[in-house]
């Protein structure tokens, strides 16, 4: 097939890991047999392209793009987190082309709502309302009027459900297709017992919905307990509240911070060298830095909350309640406390996300998707 990704972003050399999970399908593709054509959607960009990775990136408008395919007559045509931006695309591509829009969470699902804290800092909450307003309101005048080509692969069915209580009603073609997770990158390797307490938290700083509150929370209750110092925790990331909600913890002996950027590279070379993976959360609609922990051996300490539970289980992880820095404390402590529970649970998340969302299985299953 002649595959047409349209995308929100895409890595470049200054940002490696800019929508790097659409890179990894454009690979995929190709190594598949596929041609594909890569176009950076920008609301007012130069004519310009580049190659990452040797993958040619076109940066053009929606009205630009829609012209490109109209001449180049693509199969089909993939959008990654289209929104009401998209619409040119969306409404405007020949009928006889298919069109499958990938839904990651904030193009439809009311995430403002976890998201910002009005009280934190209300011109933030309000800006985010209103981008959700904006963007419920198209999803709203469009299902009234559904393209005849165009279908909604939604990243979960918790993200479907949350998109349709959004836009009040079930949008009129729709199916679910998780994120891939590339198992050579994040490959397994058996974990020792010692490895339960060497404890990794890789998670953006930029809004609440990532929970890194309930980490300082649960790693503060540990301390308080003996036995603290055995655990090695090792936290990065990035956004403007990671001096805020890591202060109190930096001057723990055992808790090292870093305040970067990682490609999947050092992600994956960070996994080896650890045995959980701290990722609280207050509304995922899917979670792939978990799953690709998961991958690498991994034991994930999580929340069930939004999409988690179709994800993971008692089986292959440990799950607080909502909002519960307590249960994760716990959790941090059963592990450390039950080394065969630990190992269990680390051979099981590697056996999961392999046999569910490998890169090869989710990729067959678009390519099927996309034909259709």
């Amino acid at each position: 097939m002649h595959i047409f990704i349209v995308t929100r972003g895409y890595p470049s050399a200054e940002r490696l890991y800019n929508h790097a999970f659409v890179h990894r399908r454009v690979l995929a593709y190709r190594e598949r047999g596929h041609r594909v054509t890569v176009i950076w959607l920008h609301r007012r960009p130069p004519q310009a392209e580049y190659e990452f990775d040797g993958v040619p990136v076109l940066m053009r408008t929606a009205d630009d793009c829609v012209e490109v395919i109209r001449q180049q007559r693509p199969d089909v045509v993939a959008l990654h987190a289209p929104a009401d931006d998209f619409a040119p695309v969306i409404e405007n591509v020949p009928l006889d082309i298919p069109v499958n829009g990938w839904i990651y969470g904030s193009e439809i699902m009311p995430f403002y709502e976890v998201t910002e804290r009005r009280e934190h800092n209300e011109k933030r909450w309000l800006k985010a309302k209103a981008v959700f307003e904006r963007r419920i309101a198209y999803w709203r005048r469009l299902a009234a009027d559904w393209p005849a080509n165009f279908r909604m692969v939604f990243v979960s069915q918790f993200a479907a459900d949350e998109a349709f209580r959004a836009v009040g009603r079930e949008l009129p073609r729709w199916t679910v297709s998780p994120s891939p997770v590339d198992t050579e990158l994040f490959r397994y390797s058996e974990k020792q017992a010692d490895d339960r307490f060497k404890v990794l938290s890789i998670r953006p700083f930029s809004d609440w919905r990532y929970a890194n509150d309930l980490s300082v929370e649960a790693i503060l209750l540990l301390a308080e307990k003996p036995g603290f110092d055995r655990f090695h925790f090792h936290i990065l990331g990035e956004g403007y509240l990671f001096e805020e909600i890591l202060a109190p913890i930096r001057h723990l002996p055992n808790v090292r911070v870093e305040q970067r950027f990682l490609t999947q590279f050092d992600v994956a070379k960070m996994h080896q060298a650890a045995g959980i993976f701290l990722c609280p959360t207050r509304n995922d609609a899917q979670g792939v830095t978990r799953d690709e922990a998961m991958s690498s051996g991994l034991v994930p300490v999580t929340n069930a909350a939004g999409a988690v539970p179709e994800f993971a289980d008692e089986s292959c992880a440990w799950l607080a309640l909502p909002e519960e820095s307590g249960t994760i404390a716990r959790g941090l402590q059963a592990l450390a406390d039950d080394p065969a529970l630990f190992l269990r649970l680390s051979s099981a998340a590697a056996r999961r996300v392999r046999a569910r969302l490998s890169i090869g299985k989710i990729v067959a299953h678009e390519e099927v998707l996309m034909k259709s």
